[in-house]
C-alpha cells in the first residue's frame, strides 16, 4: 500500500450505522494523524458528525435531489484524488461514487447477505461467528493496516451544544444535580417497537418506585407519541424539539437508556451511557445488539418466527408479533432495578 494522506468515508445512513463508524474513524485517526479524513453523509443525519472529532470534513448529500444531488458530490469529490475510499454502505449509490471519483483504492464492507438472508428465511444460521457491526466497518480498513483499538464506539459533545440543552433541561424543571432515565419510545418500523402503552406504564413506575427524572426522546414523527406518554405518566417529552447532535448532549446527561433497536440505543453506547434495549424480530448475529458490557437486552428467546427481518417491517409476517407483545414491563423495569 502507498502512502495514505486522504481517506473518505462513505456511508449516507441512518443514525445508527453511523454512530457506530465512530471507531473506524477514531483507529484511521490513531494510524494517519496528518491525513485528511473526509465523511460522506445524507444531509439530514450530518449534525451528529459535529460530535465525532476524527473528521476532517463532512460532505453532505441532499436527498431531495435525487440522482442530480448524489452526481454533484460525485464531481465535487473528484478533484480530492482520495488515496483510499472506504464503502461503508455498500448499495448502488456508495458504488456509484467510491468507483468513479478517482479514488486509488477502494474496500467496502462486507455486508454477510447471504447468511442474513439464510437465517431470516430458513432459521439456520450459517454465521462463522457473531462479530459487532463497528468492528466489522473496523475490519474494511484492514488492508491500509488499520485495527481495533480495543475501545468501543465514541462520540464527544461540544460544550456550546452541552450548554444550550442544559438550559433546556432547566427550563422543563430537570435537574442536573438527579438521576435521569431517557426513553426512545420510537423505531424506523412498527414491528421493531414496543408499545407506547408500556412505555407510559414504564415511566410512570420509574418515577414513582425509582424516583427518577424521565425524559422522553425522538424525532418530530414520534411527538405525538411522546406526548400521549407524557400526558399519562409525566415524563417530560423533548421529541422533535432538539436536532441529533442535541439530541446527543441529552443521553450524555443520562444514566440509563431505554430504547428500542434503534439509532438512540447506539448514540447512548457511545457516550458511554448503558442501554436497556428492546429487541423483537432482529438478531443477535446481525451485529447491531448493545457493546457495553454494563448494557443489557430484554427479548423474547425460543420464537421459531425470529429473526424475521434484518431491517424491519411494517407488519409482522406471524401476525401476532409475540416477539414485542410478550414482553411486559416488569421485565424491563426489573432489568433497570438490576442496573
Amino acid at each position: 500500500m502507498q502512502e495514505v494522506n486522504k481517506i473518505l468515508v462513505f456511508r449516507l445512513s441512518s443514525i445508527g450505522d453511523i454512530v457506530l463508524t465512530t471507531a473506524l474513524l477514531r483507529c484511521l485517526r490513531n494510524s494517519y494523524p496528518d491525513a485528511q479524513i473526509d465523511f460522506v453523509v445524507k444531509k439530514q443525519f450530518a449534525d451528529i458528525l459535529k460530535c465525532v472529532p476524527f473528521v476532517s470534513r463532512v460532505i453532505e448529500v441532499d436527498s431531495k435531489l435525487g440522482f442530480q444531488g448524489l452526481k454533484a458530490v460525485r464531481n465535487q469529490l473528484r478533484d480530492e484524488k482520495y488515496d483510499v475510499a472506504l464503502d461503508i454502505h455498500k448499495n448502488w449509490r456508495s458504488m456509484f461514487v467510491c468507483n468513479t471519483i478517482g479514488a486509488k483504492n477502494v474496500f467496502r464492507f462486507n455486508k454477510h447477505v447471504f447468511r442474513r438472508w439464510v437465517l431470516t428465511t430458513f432459521h439456520k444460521d450459517i454465521y462463522q461467528e457473531v462479530r459487532p457491526v463497528y468492528l466489522r466497518f473496523i475490519d474494511t480498513a484492514k488492508p491500509i493496516g488499520v485495527e481495533p483499538d480495543g475501545k468501543y464506539t465514541e462520540l464527544v459533545v461540544p460544550e456550546s451544544i452541552q450548554q444550550t440543552v442544559d438550559a433546556m433541561f432547566l427550563e422543563q424543571g430537570i435537574s442536573l444535580d438527579e438521576k435521569i432515565i431517557a426513553l426512545c419510545p420510537g423505531a424506523s418500523f412498527s414491528n421493531k417497537q414496543w408499545q407506547p402503552e408500556k412505555f407510559a406504564e414504564l415511566a410512570s413506575r420509574i418515577k414513582n418506585e425509582l424516583g427518577m427524572q424521565i425524559i422522553l426522546l425522538g424525532g418530530k414523527k414520534e411527538a405525538d407519541i411522546c406526548d400521549t406518554i407524557t400526558k399519562e405518566s409525566g415524563a417530560v417529552s423533548f421529541a422533535g424539539k432538539f436536532d441529533l447532535s442535541q439530541s446527543i448532549a441529552a443521553l450524555n446527561r443520562v444514566c440509563i437508556t431505554v430504547a428500542n433497536d434503534t439509532g438512540m440505543l447506539h448514540v447512548s453506547e457511545a457516550l458511554g451511557k448503558p442501554v436497556v434495549g428492546i429487541y423483537g424480530p432482529t438478531a443477535f448475529q446481525f451485529g447491531y445488539f448493545p457493546i457495553l458490557p454494563q448494557s443489557h437486552v430484554v427479548q423474547i428467546n425460543n420464537l421459531s418466527c425470529r429473526p424475521c427481518t434484518k431491517m424491519g417491517m411494517n407488519h409482522c409476517p406471524q401476525k401476532h408479533f409475540k416477539c414485542m407483545n410478550d414482553i411486559d414491563v416488569e421485565m424491563v423495569l426489573g432489568t433497570i432495578k438490576k442496573m
